[in-house]
């Protein structure tokens, strides 16, 4: 994982979500002093289709790559009037997945918007977000709130593993001179069939403040293995992940949350799996996702 951010890709659509996003990532590439790409994908599909529909000829590629080139750079003027970084504006025909996920290989985060064009049909991240954020193998940031709200407090999901790892040293790259809140939390696993098969209160009680002293002992070890990120606030609470985490971040008013793509257990899925997706769909902030390597 990169210690510095040296370069910013964001891949718009032309929707009010990723005209927001492009705001974020000028933003970010100003206060990094990295470079920005303002990227713009035709779909080939699409493009051959309109051509069919209009009976024109292939050069018909060319009216449509200047009119996105146009719009791309009324956006690039936009972020630099909103403060941001100026920007190299990009704008290609292929398969929109493909070319977003290569353009962004060669950089140190990818920023998307939360929603496509169609936020009634696009759930969650959005059909082409989704399938993005998927497969991207780069850290990527889904722009969620006002591009004018500062990362100052920021929260991290960890479950102790490599991945968790990553995303709070990953975190610290990103927000520098945030507070960092890290945030365990921790479901016993049993506690459902030892209720149910008339386990005491007490014997309970026992069992959930055992399972908690080993969740702390644990974040002990891992922010032992981190002492390169400092001044953090550790949080360790009973609950479930898939919802505590964004509830967290809304109490402690966070504007940001970092977590891995991967852990273990239920963290484990393939692809984004259900964590990110819940926590993305419930976020009151911005979300960056951090793959593993």
């Amino acid at each position: 994982m990169s210690t510095s951010i040296g370069k910013i890709v964001v891949a718009t659509d032309f929707s009010m979500y990723s005209h927001r996003a492009a705001l974020r990532a000028g933003a970010l590439a100003k206060e990094h002093g990295a470079g920005l790409q303002l990227l713009h994908i035709l779909d080939r599909a699409s493009v051959k289709a309109l051509q069919r529909f209009s009976q024109a000829d292939s050069s018909g590629d060319a009216v449509l790559v200047a009119e996105a080139r146009q719009r791309l750079e009324a956006l690039a003027g936009d972020v630099v009037a909103a403060g941001g970084a100026s920007s190299e504006c990009v704008v290609e025909i292929g398969e929109v997945n493909d070319a977003v996920l290569a353009m962004a290989a060669s950089s140190d985060l990818l920023v998307l918007g939360a929603r496509g064009l169609n936020p009634a049909k696009d759930l969650l991240l959005g059909a082409t977000a989704e399938r993005i954020a998927r497969r991207v193998q780069r850290p990527l940031l889904v722009s969620k709130q006002d591009s004018r709200i500062n990362y100052d407090s920021v929260i991290v999901p960890v479950d102790f593993s490599d991945h968790a790892l990553q995303a709070l040293r990953f975190a610290r790259v990103l927000a520098p001179g945030a507070v960092l809140h890290v945030f365990n939390a921790y479901d016993p696993p049993f506690a459902g069939r030892l209720s149910s098969s008339g386990v005491s209160e007490e014997a309970m009680a026992n069992y959930r403040h055992t399972t908690r002293l080993e969740a702390e002992a644990e974040m002990r070890e891992f922010l032992a293995r981190v002492p390169d990120v400092k001044d953090v606030n550790v949080l360790v609470e009973l609950g479930d992940a898939r919802t505590a985490i964004a509830a967290k971040a809304e109490e402690l008013g966070c504007n940001l949350i970092v977590m891995g793509k991967q852990g273990r257990s239920w963290w484990s899925e393939l692809l984004l799996g259900s964590l990110a997706r819940r926590t993305i769909e419930l976020a009151p902030c911005d979300v960056a996702i951090v793959p593993s390597h």
